[in-house]
């Protein structure tokens, strides 16, 4: 019997009220998800998260998500990584993490993108002067061009002839090709960006961006992810994901254009409210948008994130860990990018091969047997169909914050446990969502009664968690379980309305 049938029944439902059934019916059962395997990110990704979720006390899977995504950024642009004969693509990497507001994000993304916001502040130091150079030298190019063009007038009603009509052009298109730039903006990152915010970053300020931001409701919920806008901005960010030029087309000239050799990762961090949303989302989902990102959500720690016992001389900037996880982070983020002359990077292609590709492969294969109509993740497919191309990718971010040329046997072995972890959380969340709400709900207000003695009365509900609190909420629910047979109503109210309940005997 549903929770519906209950209240269309009321609250104490004939045959079971008062009575002990021997045989509860079965709740649904909430599947217990996998630890985030932090061992799995190495000595200098994973030991710094782990301290990192130590000292900001948040769940390690966020700390983890945290790392690895600022290392994906400063790899992104030095390779490329070609698995065996499949295929060549990009290393970066799409992250969601998913914790409820105080579970301390901002501090912790703080920390682990501190290299990375200290090369910012150290060029926007120099940003003023540098813009004021350029503004010099734009005023005497602009000065010389009008000069020449004005020069270049015919003198009274004679007209220009073809020798200097074309003497003109040659040098406006040599001065032209001399226009001075200015200077790009000392951000690496962004927060909320449009489609054309994007295009412009990464056309004249770094080739090499992320999209970070503590509070992923700013993009979700923003200008670029407007009805009007929202359809553009997904389709680029897509394309930055997989590797592919991106376009702009504008109606003024010189205003389109394409871009190659970009790179995009991303750690957006959302409160389940607004992931709950975007996670529906017909079109992120439609466009295979959300299954470029790995997904996080742990329990809080709220609660439990006490100071008993701890240090307070002792924190983040003290922990050899993490100050190891910077230096390495701070080198990569440093090195100069190839170039070409249209500003595209030319990473160096880092290779899986050998018995890394073997390894590869059978990771790969083992993914695709288990997408099939039988398999663990035929609910979350389009995740599934792009694990073995996200772990080639973790495994060669894991390679360079290391200091290996490209993955090993071992980083391809780590970055598949990874990826079974992002497989597994997703499948777990996708059978509960299609359990029924209310009853996953029984079976968590039974939980509680049973780790508090096995009873409880009406006048206890305040004590009861959050969401169960009110009779209207909590009520339903206890019919159920009665009805069920796993609660024996066990007194009522002069009224004759429920008043306490007892486990079964058999519950």
């Amino acid at each position: 019997m549903t929770l519906a049938a209950v209240r269309e029944q009321g609250e104490q439902p004939p045959e079971r009220a008062g009575s002990i059934d021997p045989a509860p019916l079965p709740l649904a059962e909430r599947e217990t998800a996998p630890d985030y395997p932090l061992e799995a990110l190495g000595p200098i990704l994973g030991e710094a998260a782990e301290r990192l979720a130590y000292h900001v006390q948040t769940p390690p899977g966020m700390a983890g998500q945290s790392v690895l995504a600022a290392a994906a950024l400063a790899v992104q642009g030095l390779v490329d990584v070609a698995r065996g004969p499949h295929g060549r693509g990009p290393v970066s990497l799409f992250f969601l993490s998913i914790a409820g507001s105080g579970e301390r994000k901002s501090s912790l993304d703080r920390l682990a993108l501190a290299p990375i916001r200290e090369l910012e502040a150290e060029k926007r130091q120099h940003h003023p002067e540098e813009l004021a150079d350029y503004k010099a030298r734009r005023e005497a190019w602009e000065m010389r061009r009008d000069s020449l063009v004005s020069s270049a007038k015919p003198k009274g009603r004679q007209p220009m002839s073809e020798g200097e009509a074309a003497y003109l052009q040659d040098t406006l298109a040599s001065i032209d090709a001399e226009e001075p730039q200015p200077p790009p903006t000392p951000s690496m990152t962004f927060s909320e960006p449009t489609a054309e915010g994007i295009y412009r970053h990464l056309q004249h300020n770094h080739p090499s961006a992320g999209l970070f931001s503590d509070e992923g409701v700013g993009f979700f919920g923003g200008h670029g992810m407007s009805e009007e806008g929202r359809g553009r901005t997904v389709a680029m960010v897509s394309k930055l994901w997989d590797g592919d030029p991106i376009t702009r087309t504008r109606g003024a000239a010189g205003e389109s254009g394409v871009l190659a050799g970009r790179r995009l990762s991303a750690h957006l961090m959302l409160q389940p409210v607004v992931a709950a949303k975007v996670l529906g989302d017909p079109l992120l989902q439609g466009q295979g948008f959300l299954a470029r990102f790995l997904i996080v959500q742990e329990p809080s720690l709220v609660g439990h994130r006490l100071l008993k016992g701890r240090d307070p001389s002792q924190g983040p900037h003290h922990d050899p860990a993490i100050a190891h996880y910077w230096s390495a982070l701070s080198d990569l983020i440093r090195t100069p990018l190839e170039l070409d002359e249209n500003g595209s990077i030319t990473p160096r292609l880092a290779r899986i091969e050998g018995d890394a590709y073997a390894t590869w492969a059978r990771l790969h294969d083992a993914i695709e047997v288990q997408s099939g109509e039988e398999g663990r993740f035929r609910d979350v497919r389009p995740f599934a169909s792009k694990a073995a191309e996200n772990a080639a990718r973790i495994a060669t971010v894991l390679a360079l914050v290391e200091g290996e040329p490209a993955p090993t046997v071992a980083h391809i072995e780590r970055a598949g446990r990874l990826v079974a972890y992002y497989l597994e959380s997703m499948a777990i969340r996708t059978d509960e969502a299609r359990q029924d709400a209310e009853e996953l709900q029984a079976r968590d207000l039974l939980d509680w009664i049973k780790a508090h003695g096995g009873r409880l009365d009406a006048k206890d509900f305040k004590r009861l968690p959050s969401e169960y609190r009110s009779a209207k909420k909590a009520r339903p629910l206890l019919a159920f379980l009665v009805n069920t047979g796993h609660l024996q109503q066990d007194g009522s109210s002069p009224r004759g309305i429920p008043a306490s309940w007892r486990l079964a005997v058999e519950a």
